[in-house]
C-alpha cells in the first residue's frame, strides 16, 4: 500500500529492482550490468554509468543477502551438485553479471572454480577486495571475452533483467551457449512480470540517483528463448517473493543443458 507522500518514482523504485530487494526495502537488488563498455551505448551505458555510482550502497545491502532466500541456495546447491557430478569437484563455472561477487561466492563455498564478469569496473573492483581467492574481469555478457567451450556451468542471477530488447537477450543466449562446453548447465534468475513482459525505468537506487531501465519476463518467452539457443530445459521452477525481504515480484529460474549445435 502507498502512503500519501510517495511520488510516483518512490512507488516505481519499490516495484522494481534488480534482484527484486527494492531500493528503500530491507535489501538492494542483485542484477549486475551486462553490456560492453566499448560497445554499450544508450541505455546499456546508463546501468554502467549507475552500478559504478551506487556500488558501495549496493554492497551494504546486498552482501550478506543469500542468508534471506532459502529457495536460492537450494537451487544454486542443487545446481553445483549437478556440475561435480558430471565434471568433478572443482567444475569451471562464469557468473555473467556478476556485482559484487556474492553469489560466485556461495559457489565457490561449494567447491566450484568461479570466474565472475560484470560490466561496471567499480562492481568488479569491489569484488576483487571482498573475494580475491576468484577471478574477477569487466566485461559484457552480450559478448563474453572468453573462447568456445570455456565453462562448464554458466549463472545468470538476476542479472538479465537489464536487456530490455529481445536482440540483446538473443545475442546473450548465443554467448552462454558458445561459452559453455556440450553437457554445459545454464541456470537463469528474472523477475516475472505481472501480466507478461514489461520494461520500467528507475532514477533512484539506495538514495544514489540512477538512470536504467529493468526488464520482468514473460517465463514462457524466456523459456522459448532458450531452448532456441540450443538448451534443453531440465527445471522450470516459479516462487512467490518473501515478505519484507524483497520487492513483491515473483520470479522464474531456468535450468537448462547445452545440448544442440546452433545454426548461424
Amino acid at each position: 500500500m502507498t502512503g500519501p507522500a510517495e511520488s510516483d518514482k518512490d512507488r516505481k523504485a519499490q516495484r522494481v529492482d534488480a534482484d527484486g530487494e527494492g531500493a528503500s526495502g530491507p535489501r538492494a537488488h542483485d542484477a549486475a550490468n551486462i553490456t560492453g563498455i566499448e560497445a554499450a551505448s544508450g541505455h546499456q551505458s546508463r546501468v554502467r554509468v549507475s552500478y559504478d555510482a551506487v556500488a558501495d550502497a549496493y554492497i551494504d545491502r546486498v552482501l550478506h543477502q543469500l542468508r534471506h532466500k532459502p529457495l536460492d541456495r537450494a537451487l544454486l546447491t542443487a545446481y553445483a551438485e549437478q556440475l561435480q557430478e558430471r565434471f568433478g569437484a572443482r567444475a569451471f563455472i562464469c557468473d555473467a553479471g556478476c556485482g559484487p561477487g556474492h553469489v560466485g561466492a556461495f559457489l565457490a563455498g561449494l567447491g566450484l572454480s568461479v570466474t565472475g564478469v560484470d560490466l561496471s569496473p567499480a562492481m568488479v573492483a569491489r569484488a576483487r577486495m571482498l573475494f580475491p581467492a576468484l577471478t574477477f574481469e569487466v566485461g559484457t555478457m552480450t559478448a563474453l571475452a572468453a573462447a568456445d567451450g570455456r565453462w562448464e556451468g554458466l549463472i545468470a542471477f538476476y542479472s538479465v533483467i537489464h536487456l530490455t530488447s529481445d536482440a540483446e537477450v538473443r545475442a546473450a543466449m548465443r554467448e552462454f551457449h558458445r561459452t559453455l562446453v556440450d553437457g554445459g548447465l545454464l541456470l537463469i534468475a528474472v523477475h516475472l512480470g505481472e501480466h507478461g513482459d514489461v520494461t520500467e525505468h528507475s532514477e533512484e537506487m539506495l538514495g544514489v540517483g540512477v538512470d536504467m531501465d529493468f526488464r520482468l519476463f514473460d517465463a514462457d518467452w524466456l523459456a522459448q528463448e532458450v531452448v532456441a539457443a540450443g538448451f534443453t530445459l531440465e527445471a522450470r521452477l516459479l516462487r512467490a517473493p518473501y515478505p519484507d525481504v524483497e520487492v513483491q515480484t515473483n520470479r522464474a529460474y531456468l535450468l537448462a543443458r547445452r545440448t544442440a549445435a546452433v545454426e548461424t
